[in-house]
């Protein structure tokens, strides 16, 4: 089919609703633009997935016979309206968006300000004000026609829909097929997560590396000075070893052999003062890169006790009646808890999956997640980092992408369960730091995991 859906939308709607909506959401205009490049493409992407559902289509013409038509053709009159008409058609796309994404809402959003510019509450906020533009271009289309001309219409933008998406969007709404179908190297956006990553655990990792390099170096340095004695002390060996050798081819007499039997005791003196002064200072740089590193652990344990202060009482309630199964990520994070904070933080989910090559969670394993989340509504003071993984089979730029949508996928589904998305940082690193072998499916299974990190 030759209709573009995106390219009428471009051309129709984006630039008319950029303008208004930019002034609405208090963003720039040109940032709002970017946005809506992302924001619809998402759409229509869920739009052609939810079609292929049993009922799908039938679902979305119901939806489509839900607009008024008339309002949203006249774009600069619905915004000029006042906020109870904005307001109304947010409530109308918001019901949209819900049906459309789902658990992926919060992590699209989140991908969209880091792909334009935008805050993630105005990314929100555009995806519900699009959401009925494009449902009314479709009712459109399709006015005066059957199901059968939307599902060949959705169909026929397929590769428009994945010629648009940015990186790692077709993993984050499960798109497994679109994705590998995306002509070029898919590069991922980790390195902006990575930007928008700077914790408290962070600074306490590079104080504790600095610490160990600082300690090192001092050692290193004190360690030269101490063995400065070898800089005087090895021409005396050299002298020693040549008298030695002269004397034994017999070029010396026994005066000559009394001489270097006396510098041969005082090379021996200074060797031993020399091995001394070092051995002290190796005792010493030791046991002050112990004390190094055991301030920082003691900084690390005082951080998360801060992060862990505040208390909502009403969902600490909620959270104390949760019986977490032993050793996922919930179980993990109460007993750092209980634990006094001990150790780095560091939780990892795991009895969470995903769908094959999707960011797509699977089935009931999101209650790990869900969990997560009532810990986190109980201490709102704490922020974490979600690093996502894979295993080391396909291609690597394609593990990295699907690791970074992995990795929103959780975040979304926290922000889903009412947890402020500023406080989630995501990241993905594909297949490195693998915990286990790659050679075998259990080492495989293993290494592809979210881990969670308290940031402060």
């Amino acid at each position: 089919m030759s209709i573009n859906l995106l390219d009428m939308l471009k051309d129709q709607i984006s630039g008319p609703l950029a303008k208004q909506a930019s002034s609405f959401l208090g963003e720039s205009e040109e940032n709002v633009t970017s946005g809506l490049g992302s924001v619809f493409p998402a759409l229509l992407g869920s739009v052609i997935s939810k079609s292929s559902e049993p009922s799908g289509a039938s679902g979305l013409m119901d939806m489509i016979g839900g607009l008024d038509m008339d309002k949203l053709g006249d774009i600069g009159g619905l915004f000029g309206g006042g906020s109870s008409s904005v307001n109304g058609l947010l409530n109308s796309g918001g019901g949209m968006v819900e049906s459309l994404l789902g658990d992926k809402f919060g992590g699209i959003a989140e991908m969209i300000s880091k792909v334009s510019g935008l805050k993630s509450g105005s990314s929100s906020s555009l995806l519900k004000m699009a959401a009925p533009f494009l449902m009314g271009l479709i009712g459109k289309q399709i006015k005066g026609k059957g199901l059968s001309f939307l599902t060949d219409l959705l169909m026929g933008q397929k590769e428009h829909v994945q010629a648009s998406l940015p990186s790692g969007m077709g993993g984050l709404l499960g798109f497994s097929d679109m994705a590998k179908n995306i002509s070029g190297a898919v590069t991922g956006v980790a390195g902006n997560a990575t930007a928008g990553a700077s914790n408290a655990i962070k600074g306490a990792t590079d104080f504790a590396g600095g610490a160990a390099k600082k300690t090192t170096a001092a050692a290193t340095e004190a360690a030269s000075a101490g063995l400065g004695w070898l800089k005087w002390a090895a021409p005396l060996l050299l002298i020693g070893a040549l008298l030695f050798w002269g004397i034994n081819s017999g070029w010396f007499g026994g005066a000559a052999k009394d001489t270097l039997g006396d510098v041969k005791d005082g090379v021996s003196t200074v060797a031993d003062k020399a091995g001394d002064t070092a051995g002290d200072l190796a005792s010493g740089a030791v046991d002050a890169a112990g004390d190094a590193a055991n301030s920082t652990m003691d900084a690390v344990s005082d951080l998360a006790k801060s992060a862990f202060a505040t208390v909502d009482d009403a969902a600490k309630a909620a959270l104390d009646k949760i019986t977490f199964t032993a050793n996922s990520a919930g179980s993990q994070m109460m007993d750092y808890i209980n634990g006094g904070f001990k150790g780095d933080g560091k939780i990892t989910f795991r009895n969470l999956k995903f769908d094959t090559g999707s960011a797509k969670i699977s089935g009931t394993s999101a209650t790990e997640v869900d969990n997560l989340a009532s810990i986190l509504k109980a201490y709102p003071g704490v922020k974490i980092n979600l690093s996502g993984y894979t295993d080391n089979q396909g291609n690597a730029a394609n593990n990295k992408t699907l690791s970074e949508a992995r990795a929103m996928s959780v975040k979304g589904r926290l922000m889903g369960q009412g947890i402020d998305g500023g406080r989630i940082a995501t990241q993905g690193f594909g297949s490195e730091n693998p915990v286990a072998s790659n050679d075998t499916d259990e080492g495989r299974a293993q290494n592809r995991r979210i881990e969670v990190t308290i940031a402060k």
